[in-house]
């Protein structure tokens, strides 16, 4: 099963989500059934991770790798089991790129927008790991 994030320009929420998620998956012990990765919903200007969500992650001891931005495509669409999207303007914009949602795999991570919180990020963080851990209750 993969899952992949998306927020608008790949190098803050969506990363964290992903870094966030794959550390539930792994004490999980479910790496070898659950995939993830992250894209944008915009044509992207940075392709690196951004420094305040990398030492955010560094501070809660959250693994995480290389990153690559990049914006998604009808591919993405394809290869997903679920495409979970950081606000309600990123759920339209991946609808428009792709061309709609036919199989419904386009989703918000929760209810609410998550913001870009710049102040630590920790709202931001917050939310991710609380909209993460629901989603893995929900398809472990």
């Amino acid at each position: 099963m993969k899952i992949l994030f998306v927020c608008s320009g790949n190098t803050g929420r969506s990363p964290m989500a992903r870094f966030v998620m794959e550390k539930l998956i792994a004490d999980a012990g479910l790496s070898n059934k659950i995939s993830v990765s992250s894209a944008a919903s915009k044509p992207i200007t940075s392709k690196n991770l951004h420094e305040g969500i990398a030492a955010k992650l560094r501070a809660e001891e959250i693994p995480y790798g290389e990153h690559t931005a990049h914006t998604i495509t009808k591919d993405d669409y394809d290869g997903a089991y679920l495409i979970v999207c950081m606000d309600a303007g990123n759920v339209e914009q991946v609808k428009e790129i792709v061309g709609g949602d036919s199989a419904g795999k386009v989703r918000m991570l929760l209810d609410k927008d998550i913001p870009w919180d710049k102040n630590g990020f920790a709202t931001t963080y917050d939310d991710i790991l609380r909209g993460c851990k629901a989603l893995l209750n929900q398809i472990a």
